[in-house]
């Protein structure tokens, strides 16, 4: 089931390349790469992150709902 968020907010995937941690400086290996989900509003600003789609998804929804109920963040009080 997809997740209906607010105008302008969208899921992306990026791939991550981080270096092995296990061998720091120079001697660094080739590490791995890891996929993140980043959630960002009609602003551009990121609401949330995870490595998993459906958690990033959850996390975005619990978000927009809460954005509803309070006075909008990007206007002045």
């Amino acid at each position: 089931m997809a997740v209906v968020l607010p105008p302008g907010w969208v899921i992306n995937p990026l791939v991550e390349h981080v270096p092995d941690p296990n061998f720091p400086g120079i001697l660094a290996g080739p590490g791995f790469t890891r996929l993140t989900y980043i959630c960002t509003d009609q602003n551009g600003q990121t609401v949330c992150a995870s490595g998993a789609l459906e958690d990033c998804e959850a996390q975005a929804l619990t978000a927009a709902q809460s954005r509803t109920q309070q006075q909008p963040y990007d206007e002045a009080l």
